[in-house]
């Protein structure tokens, strides 16, 4: 598989949520994660930690994920809230690969920050080697992150805490990007 200009890969990038039922090799999920700890990262604390969730146990996080979308029902009994809670089941069991992205939980405020924006900077590189090998992805940072089911399921070392799940798989289709306004209009520059 060719890969693409990183420039190209981000430029591309989008989030995909329909994937082609193709398992991703364990290889290519092993190559992306190498490039994800290639993040910058202050001090070479490595606050990074992550489980690759595939096979059979994406039906373990697809109950996870229905549960969870029950949750913001007032009447989860609802054909509304069931319809929503198979739904994600569903997309859960239909992607091929989950990444989830740990990260340390230092004591220190300064370095706590620092570690969680490496880890989010280490995220960002696994999605754009994705892009850049044809995969798609999709990152979820929503309340699931912390619920002691997943916790559990993915490992959580103790001093850690969950902050991305990131789908990864083979686009169905081809999706332009979201448009996005120009870096112009949030960019001051200093000159003297």
């Amino acid at each position: 598989m060719d890969a693409i200009d990183a420039i190209d890969a981000i430029q591309r990038r989008t989030s995909v949520r329909r994937f082609r039922p193709d398992p991703v090799p364990r290889e290519t999920l092993a190559r992306l994660l190498e490039c994800a700890v290639r993040a910058p990262n202050h001090k070479l604390t490595e606050p990074w930690r992550f489980t690759v969730v595939t096979g059979p146990a994406r039906g373990r996080l697809a109950g996870l994920r229905a549960r969870h979308r029950l949750e913001r029902y007032s009447d989860p009994e609802s054909d509304e809230a069931r319809a929503a809670a198979e739904k994600v089941r569903r997309e859960t069991e239909e992607t091929p690969a989950f990444v989830v992205v740990m990260c340390a939980q230092h004591p220190d405020d300064r370095i706590r920050e620092e570690d969680y924006a490496a880890a989010m900077m280490a995220t960002e590189n696994l999605m754009i080697a994705a892009e850049s090998l044809g995969l798609g992805t999709y990152l979820k940072t929503g309340g699931i992150m912390q619920d002691p089911d997943l916790a559990a399921m993915v490992g959580l070392e103790p001093g850690f805490r969950v902050v991305a799940v990131v789908s990864v798989g083979y686009p169905v289709e081809a999706e332009a990007p979201r448009r996005r306004r120009p870096a112009e209009g949030f960019t001051r520059w200093v000159d003297t």
